[in-house]
């Protein structure tokens, strides 16, 4: 007979190999593949092996070291938003800089990212690059989860909600709101879930503001494949050693 808890612990640690190095999880990710506790002994085993990292407790990822610098190449900020999220069963709404930084508008990185969510306020603060030898100085991650108000929820956990706060971020800027709305496709026209982020913006056209309209139908159009792609990527900017996030 196959040993189940060997089992558990290569699935498992498959299914985080191929989302590396991008993809952040917590134990509830895991519960298709077995008990919480044969995944919980399943993720201390591949952690004290070196297989995969906890940079937070109950988090869990897979870094790969860049052939280019040498430096360790580690999940975005969305990812470990997105895993808190899925593990605490949170609708979350980041703020427009955050949005706009997780979707490659901007290489600006704020110091903090404010995320709205039916939960109660805390902050959470995540050394992205712990464990890296070569790092000049430690990358954190700062968190702050203050409780959602009923007049910002209706985005929150939705498909679109990055779309539409980085949208909503550059709105005093409206000879920027063109190439915005251009880096968003460039940005998910790879994505796996583009369809549902194009299909959200259509269902809940009416939901955004009168001057985001166009933009977000030309979004969803263009996502659709109804008009031409997307423009040619820019040529690439520094954004730091982490990864795309692939959820």
């Amino acid at each position: 007979m196959p040993d189940p808890t060997s089992d558990t612990l290569d699935r498992i640690h498959d299914r985080i190999a191929k989302a590396a190095p991008a993809g952040v999880w917590s134990r509830a990710d895991f519960l298709d593949i077995g008990t919480p506790n044969a995944v919980e002994k399943a993720l201390q085993r591949l952690t004290r092996r070196g297989d995969i990292r906890r940079p937070h407790r109950g988090l869990y990822d897979k870094p790969t070291t860049s052939k280019l610098t040498g430096k360790m190449v580690f999940p975005p900020r969305a990812a470990f938003i997105d895993a808190i999220a899925r593990r605490d069963k949170l609708r979350v709404l980041v703020d427009g800089m955050t949005a706009a930084n997780d979707l490659g508008l901007t290489t600006a990185v704020p110091a903090r990212s404010t995320i709205h969510a039916d939960t109660y306020p805390r902050t959470i603060e995540i050394e992205a690059n712990a464990g890296d030898p070569k790092a000049a100085q430690p990358v954190i991650y700062r968190l702050d989860f203050k409780r959602i108000s009923a007049k910002t929820a209706f985005w929150a956990g939705r498909p679109a909600m990055r779309v539409v706060q980085a949208l909503t971020w550059y709105r005093d800027e409206k000879s920027s709101l063109d190439a915005a709305v251009n880096g968003i496709v460039r940005h998910l026209s790879q994505a796996p879930n583009r369809g549902q982020v194009a299909q959200d913006l259509r269902d809940n056209i009416q939901a955004v503001p009168a001057w985001m309209y166009p933009l977000a139908e030309t979004i969803a159009r263009k996502l659709l494949g109804q008009e031409g792609g997307a423009d040619e990527p820019d040529p690439e900017r520094p954004k730091g050693e982490h990864a795309r996030d692939v959820h």
